[in-house]
Formats: structure tokens, C-alpha cells, sequence
């Protein structure tokens, strides 16, 4: 069975940065999809013999009844397990960036509830096809032949609605990314105010004269203001005088 492979970084020394934990995430979320779409050919509910009877996982036309379908199945399983152990290291680096303030738990939580929902979905599939092997180890080919052909179109449709789901999750992303961004740009913004703040605070504490000058300056403003209310007055006292 071909298979492809996705190249991700995972944890090691230091943080790294969000956009990168991102792109790892989602290229394993889209790995796993397109896992699980293959997966989906080696198992399928067969119909009920009645109307009160309930579904049972039943076997493929071809690929589980024979070892090599059957091997391509364990390796398909294999690879499965191996992309969500990844997904899991990811997220959790995602957590401790989060834990540092360097992105969003919101995103955080998002990508975490799709992995559990991963997890549960592969663990249905994969009960399905260990039970449908056992059950045709115990009666044979002739319980085999029963089974329903897998439903192409559905499965396909299923497909295509995830993929549509995906894009919207992503879009979703683009845009929580730009307002942590400009989140992040009114932080900066707003700690260097307060430093320059503090700074001409600084200064204004190590120079006692500088206080001083400063209220002086405002005293003799002060003094200007009442000079030049008094003769105003007197001015329109005289011009009114002068009228009547």
C-alpha cells in the first residue's frame, strides 16, 4: 500500500514558534483524514436481515479476505497510530506555548477537541474491523459473501463535506492568527508607553530642580492669568464708563 509521508518537526530543544506548531498541526490533521478515508474501504455496516435487527460491521468485497489485504490493513492501522502520537506531541507543545502567553488557547482548544474526535473515530473503525476479521475467522467465507459492498459515493461525499469542514477550520485560523498578531502588536505598543513614562518619571525624581522650575513656571502663569483678568476688567469698567 502507498502511502505518503509528512515531514514534521516535532518537540525538541526550546519553543517553538506558534505559526510553525500550526502548520504542523493541521498537515497532520490532513494526513489523518486521507488516512482514514483508506480506512474506511476495509470496514462498512452490513444491512440487517430485518427491520428491529441492528447493523453489524462487516467485511469489504476483497481486502480483508486475503493476507495481503489483511497485512495492508495492520500497516494502514500502523500508520494511523503513528500520525495521531504525533498530533498529540504537537498539541502538547502547543499547550506549553500557550502556558508562555505566545498564542491562543482558543485555537488551542479547537485543534485539541478534533484530535480527541480523531481518536474516537479511528478506535470505532478500528473495533469494526477487528470484529468483522473475528467473526469471519469463526464462519468462514460463508458469512463473508454476505457482506455489503462498501458505498463508494458515501464514503466519498463524507470525504468531501470533512475536507469543505477543514477549510472552514482553517479560515477560521487565518483569522485568530491576525488578531493574536494585533493583539500582540497594542502589547508592545502599551509597554513602551509605560517605559517612556516611567523614564520621564526617573528623570524627573533624580533632578530636584527640574520640580522646581516646573512650579515655578506654573505659579507665574498663575500671576499672568489674574494680571490680565484685572485689566480686562478695568478696561471694560472704563469703556462702559465712557458710553453711558
Amino acid at each position: 500500500m502507498d502511502s505518503e509521508s509528512v515531514s514534521i518537526e516535532l518537540p525538541g530543544a526550546g519553543v517553538r514558534p506558534w505559526e510553525q506548531l500550526l502548520r504542523d498541526v493541521r498537515e497532520l490533521e490532513t494526513r489523518f483524514d486521507t488516512l482514514i478515508a483508506q480506512y474506511m474501504q476495509f470496514v462498512q455496516p452490513t444491512s440487517p436481515r430485518s427491520a428491529s435487527a441492528t447493523p453489524q460491521p462487516g467485511l469489504s468485497s476483497g481486502p480483508l479476505r486475503t493476507s495481503e489485504g489483511r497485512q495492508g490493513c495492520m500497516q494502514l492501522e500502523s500508520e494511523i497510530k503513528s500520525v495521531l502520537g504525533d498530533l498529540d506531541a504537537v498539541i502538547k507543545e502547543m499547550v506549553e506555548t500557550v502556558q508562555l502567553q505566545r498564542g491562543s488557547s482558543r485555537v488551542l482548544e479547537r485543534h485539541r477537541g478534533l484530535y480527541n474526535d480523531y481518536l474516537r473515530e479511528f478506535q470505532r473503525y478500528q473495533s469494526n474491523v477487528q470484529n468483522a476479521l473475528a467473526r469471519s475467522d469463526l464462519l468462514g467465507d460463508a458469512n463473508a459473501s454476505g457482506a455489503s459492498v462498501v458505498d463508494v459515493s458515501d464514503r466519498d461525499r463524507l470525504v468531501a463535506e470533512r475536507g469543505r469542514i477543514d477549510q472552514a477550520h482553517t479560515d477560521i485560523d487565518m483569522v485568530l492568527d491576525q488578531a493574536f498578531s494585533v493583539r500582540q502588536d497594542l502589547s508592545e505598543q502599551r509597554t513602551f508607553i509605560s517605559g517612556a513614562t516611567s523614564r520621564m518619571v526617573d528623570v524627573t525624581e533624580r533632578i530636584p530642580g527640574v520640580n522646581l522650575l516646573l512650579g515655578r513656571i506654573r505659579s507665574r502663569k498663575r500671576k499672568e492669568k489674574v494680571i490680565l483678568a484685572i485689566v480686562i476688567s478695568v478696561c471694560i469698567s472704563i469703556l462702559f464708563f465712557v458710553v453711558s
